[in-house]
């Protein structure tokens, strides 16, 4: 926020200057050869004092929108002619225009005199206003073409006319970044080199000018760093569909100067004052999908400057910049509709619109209110200007009802595009928090993610407005696509480029459920457990850091993406302090101020429907709507145990129902207390079977798993009593049945199975949920339960064992409905059986270690892999291909039986990792007491070669690919890009691993460090990007002991292994490959990780090596 107040302050002088520039008349110097004698008088503008500023040197344009505008900036005491002039020829004046003839050329000056705060952000006004005004009434498309330091000011000014365009200030300068298609970057240091800041490598650049710079110059440089960083990232941000070629030299340049100036560590002393150095080789380029590299055989100076057409550096930059102006043609235009398709099903997941459809509809007339102007602010809203409008209400109020309803208005659509959006392009999107759903459903990713798909899925031709850089890449991407980063510029990207034309209305229902989940494990336990201080208003549901945290960052981040004039937010929540004070200078709707009338409507209509003749109706509707104080959820419930009691107790009933919903005395307890003591422990059960799912379970595992893992009487796990009683579809039928009965009955309808809403999903379709956020939260209350006196404590351990035992069931009973193995068009297990798959090794993990009965454990889990596979043999089996496939039955068929199908993980990008068995799988799981008891089970050769097998699983992850399930739950987490726990190399060992038995487990266990050191890795992106530093730090912690073990154990530290490193080609993902040894690719993956000083240390000592690093004292 900092660094965009800071940008549209400068906007704002920016602009000033403009105005006071026009108002006294353009200063444009023009330079165009037409004789010699011309030419000469007009060379001698541009080196006149004031030669700064735009300076025309070709205009071959005609008026309209027709051609292009290349813009060009020298470097750092450079000249707008002489920077480009070689043997009395300037390039840009005398050669470009001839060969482009359809194009203005702009070269533009600037003052060296950098100032020491923000190195570029003056220059970077100047230019922008300068451009901004030569420019005025065309949209021409524009190339940036800079050299050197000239452009870090390109990218200086196109971060701030980004974000001009993003916030809709100043919008004639916001109007260049949308119009620039192509920069070109000569010599222009962008990221650090080796162990050089990028501070230190533009001051490296710097010393490289025409004259040298001044000493104090080169400290500010070196110091504006962060500066420095943080505008490149930014710059990363906004130039995702502007085509970019960064252009390094090849050769030296000898200036005059000591090698202490330059402080450069490839430079090379030539003799008394005389030095060779160059721009750092690894700064001047950078990789992105839009990026280009290439180099030239010339010195920096050189860079920009040629004498003739056949010089080789005149060919290639003018291939570029014909390259940057060439559109995509019809066929290209074509052709991006597969990719279309392949984003928007990224986008998608899908429990997307589940929250909306568990919301009953507004009960007859009780939400119309909202649409008149005499008692609501909501239409005057729609035609003002006020970016957000806020709906609060105590918890149950019926916001989400009121939003749903609001939502589904054509009445409000049509007064939208009558006043507000007016003349633009009305978009609409809708996402309804839900904190008692998955993962994705209450998290900041859900939100972009939901919002996006609703916009690109209807409008198409925004999609490469978005995502440009990801229809030239091959896909899946290399990158985790559904990155919150990703997806934050491309919902940016919209705006930057649409500002002009979009009007966008986002209703965001629950805004109170949102969590920081990415951050969850930044948090200590005593910061997420729920403290109940609070006996009245919203805070008596609890408040934790963790949740006050998640409230201020989704106020702050509404109240950003507010902070422009065409985006308008409608939002609800409970009446908390943070969004009271945040959205303070908004209007605002009380929900509880408008909704008795509506709750006494909704209570006679119910009374009508279901006690039809009850006497004095009209005195009860009154009374039960004041009792209500705007609460819907406490009306609903009250009347529901009015309703089901006795007509001659009804007075009493009514008299004793509590008048709030939650705490030891709430109508929640009382709904409680009314059940006899044998339903009070089995909803206490339920509860906490639900709470303590990985994931609101399906109907058929809570089902499964509320019978318990065990049959007591017999002592026989009940997973193996199925195999004797397989599951027919009425079976099935009835046990669900039945747990419907058992939710309404023991949980008091306070836990509801979804409606089914695809006929191809089992896990996900039919979820059980909390009716309510307000609901879990007080289930999950300890001291409501110690309230009750016939509550048997529940035991989490046992809740686990149940809810795996739930999963190994319902995968046994998941045929019965449709096979758990897909044939076409490739042969992969259902991403949602695999997810209950995934689900039960998450719950084993939690077992893993404490279960007193091994073999019971081990034996549950057995289960799951028989289970499972002889459902892949079946489903093979039965698999009758589309077309005649005679080789599917000579070949494919028998090879795939062969296979284990734990190799066969459904994936949404790669390939499925390779598992031989289940082991494999269990390994990466982190299973140790299952894989030490199956190993134990083994003989001796039996159980050596086994452990042996599985050694490359510990020390390394066997994949680089995403899961299809991570778009299914939100929340699935892969269990092939973690490093295993390292106590299984122990167990491992002991069964008779040796790493010196296999050179290829020493090697994959080096390689595998880059996966978690290395900023390039898209593992390292996709664990930063879903749970955060600490399963990062984690992963890293378990490589360095994992590579101190197979030291230890004799794995060689001079072995050499290959690696690829990046080429200097210009193919963006070519890369040559180079031989290292063991110890310098440890030395060099732990290098600069202060964390792991000592570490590096003790490595380098167990392999014989002098300790190369130092510590602090």
């Amino acid at each position: 926020m900092q660094r965009i107040r800071e940008t549209l302050a400068r906007l704002t002088r920016a602009s000033s200057r403009e105005s006071r520039d026009t108002s006294h008349g353009p200063r444009l110097d023009r330079v165009g050869r037409t004789s010699s004698s011309a030419g000469s008088s007009r060379e001698r503008i541009l080196y006149s004092a004031d030669g700064k500023g735009p300076c025309i040197l070709h205009d071959g344009v005609q008026n309209g929108e027709e051609g292009i505008d290349i813009v060009f900036v020298h470097g750092l005491f450079g000249s707008r002619l002489g920077s480009y002039t070689k043997g009395g020829v300037c390039w840009i004046r005398d050669l470009l225009g001839q060969d482009l003839p359809n194009c203005r050329i702009i070269s533009w000056g600037w003052s060296s005199t950098l100032s020491t705060g923000d190195a570029f952000a003056g220059q970077s006004e100047i230019l922008l206003a300068d451009i901004s005004r030569v420019r005025s009434g065309t949209r021409r498309p524009i190339i940036f073409i800079g050299h050197g330091l000239g452009g870090l000011l390109i990218k200086e000014a196109l971060v701030t006319a980004a974000l001009s365009r993003i916030y809709g200030a100043h919008a004639e300068l916001g109007n260049i970044y949308p119009r620039t298609v192509g920069c070109i970057f000569l010599g222009t240091p962008h990221v650090r080199s080796g162990k050089r800041t990028l501070g230190e490598c533009v001051a490296a650049t710097a010393v490289l000018s025409p004259s040298m710079p001044a000493p104090q110059l080169l400290r500010a440089l070196r110091g504006s760093n962060q500066f420095l960083e943080t505008l490149h990232s930014t710059f990363l941000l906004v130039s995702r569909d502007i085509k970019v070629i960064c252009i390094r030299e090849k050769l030296p340049t000898t200036i005059t100067a000591s090698i202490d100036m330059i402080q450069d560590d490839n430079g090379v002393e030539l003799g008394t004052g005389t030095v060779q150095t160059m721009v750092p080789k690894d700064a001047v380029v950078y990789d992105n999908f839009n990026v280009t590299k290439d180099e030239l055989p010339t010195n920096h100076l050189d860079l920009c400057r040629y004498k003739s057409r056949d010089d080789a550096g005149y060919i290639k930059i003018l291939s570029h910049i014909q390259k940057v102006t060439s559109g995509p043609s019809q066929a290209e235009i074509e052709a991006q509709e597969p990719r279309n398709q392949d984003i928007l099903n990224a986008l998608h997941f899908d429990t997307m619109m589940e929250r909306e459809l568990l919301i009953d509809p507004a009960y007859g007339q009780t939400c119309e209110w909202i649409l008149s102007p005499k008692v609501s602010p909501f239409k005057s809203f729609l035609n003002a200007k006020d970016p957000v409008l806020w709906i609060s209400g105590k918890a149950g109020s019926g916001k989400s009802t009121l939003m749903k309803y609001a939502w589904k208005s054509e009445e409000m659509r049509h007064e939208l595009r009558q006043g507000w959006a007016k003349g633009g392009e009305l978009v609409m999107a809708r996402f309804f928090m839900f904190e008692g759903g998955n993962r994705i459903q209450k998290t900041y990713e859900g939100f972009l993610r939901s919002t996006l798909y609703q916009i690109l899925s209807t409008r198409r031709e925004l999609i490469k407005v978005a995502f440009p850089s990801f229809f030239d890449c091959s896909w899946p991407p290399p990158i985790q696509f559904t990155s919150t980063t990703n997806l934050n510029q491309g919902f940016y990207s919209l705006f930057a480029h649409m500002s002009e034309k979009l009007r966008m209305v986002i209703f965001i229902d629950g805004i109170d459920e949102y969590r920081i989940m990415e951050r969850k494990d930044h948090y200590e336990p005593g910061d997420i457990e729920v403290q109940y201080d609070k006996e009245e208003g919203d805070e008596s549901w609890g408040r934790s850091k963790w949740r006050t945290d998640s409230h201020t960052e989704i106020a702050k981040l509404i109240n950003s993406m507010a902070d422009k004039d065409v985006i308008k937010f409608v939002i609800s929540s409970r009446e908390l302090p943070v969004f009271e004070e945040a959205f303070a200078n908004f209007p605002r709707i009380r929900l509880q101020e408008h909704t008795e009338k509506a709750i006494a409507e909704y209570i006679a209509g119910r009374l009508d429907d279901e006690a039809p003749g009850l006497p004095d109706t009209v005195n009860l509707c009154a009374e039960l709507a004041h009792k209500s104080q705007g609460d819907i959820l406490w009306a609903r419930l009250a009347l529901d145990m009015v309703i089901d009691g006795s007509l001659r107790t009804l007075r009493s009933t009514l008299n004793s129902l509590p008048t709030r919903l939650g705490g030891t005395e709430g109508l929640y307890m009382k709904m409680i207390e009314n059940l006899k003591p044998e339903y009070q422990n089995d909803a206490c059960r339920i509860f906490h079977l639900v709470l303590r799912a990985q994931q609101p379970p399906s109907i058929i595992t809570l089902a499964f798993a509320d019978q318990g893992h065990l049959d007591r009487y017999h002592n026989v796990l009940k997973v193996v009593q199925d195999t004797k009683r397989p599951f027919t579809k009425e079976s099935l039928q009835q046990l669900t049945d039945s747990m419907h009965r058992r939710l309404r009955i023991c949980c008091v309808g306070l836990l509801e199975a979804e409606s089914k809403l695809a006929p191809d999903t089992i896990e996900t379709a039919r979820r059980v949920v909390f009716n309510h956020q307000t609901t879990k939260e007080w289930v999950g209350r300890r001291d409501v339960w110690k309230v009750l006196p016939n509550i048997h404590p529940v035991d989490d351990f046992d809740l686990d064992f149940s809810l795996l035992s739930g999963c190994v069931r319902h995968l046994k009973a998941f045929e019965t409905i449709q096979p758990p193995v897909l044939t076409w068009p490739n042969v992969r297990f259902r991403p949602d059986a695999w997810l209950i798959v995934a689900n039960a090794l998450r719950y084993a993990e939690r077992i893993d270690g404490e279960a007193k009965n091994t073999e019971i454990y081990a034996q549950l889990l057995d289960e799951l892999d028989a289970s499972n596979q002889r459902s892949w043999a079946a489903a093979l089996n039965n698999h009758t291909p589309l077309v005649e496939d005679p080789d599917w039955y000579d070949r494919k068929l028998p090879e795939l039986l062969k296979k284990h199908w734990a190799g066969f993980e459904p994936m949404e990008a790669g390939k499925s990792p390779k598992r031989k068995d289940f082991l494999s799988l269990v390994v990466q799981a982190n299973l140790v007491q299952y894989v030490q008891y199956k190993l134990h089970q083994l003989d001796e050769a039996s159980r050596g070669r086994k452990a042996q097998e599985l050694l490359v699983y510990v020390v390394s992850p066997k994949g680089d690919g995403f899961s299809a399930c991570v778009s299914l739950s939100g929340d699935y987490l892969d269990f092939h890009h973690d490093m295993p726990d390292s106590r299984l190399l122990d167990v491992l060992y002991e069964a008779g691993a040796d790493p010196r038995d296999d050179p290829q487990v020493w090697l994959r266990a080096l390689k595998a460090g880059r996966h978690y050191f290395s900023r390039g890795s898209a593992t390292m992106t996709h664990l930063m990007e879903t749970y955060a530093s600490k399963r990062l730090m984690l992963n890293r912690e378990r490589w360095v002991a994992a590579v101190k073990s197979l030291l230890a154990h004799g794995a060689n530290p001079h072995i050499e292994l290959q690696v690829q490193t990046p080429s200097s080609a210009e193919d963006n993902h070519s890369s040559k490959s180079t031989t290292v040894t063991a110890i310098d690719y440890i030395r060099e993956t732990l290098e600069g990780e202060p964390e792991y000083a000592i570490d590096l240390l003790q490595l380098e000592t167990m392999m014989g090596r002098r300790p190369s690093v130092g510590l602090a004292r």
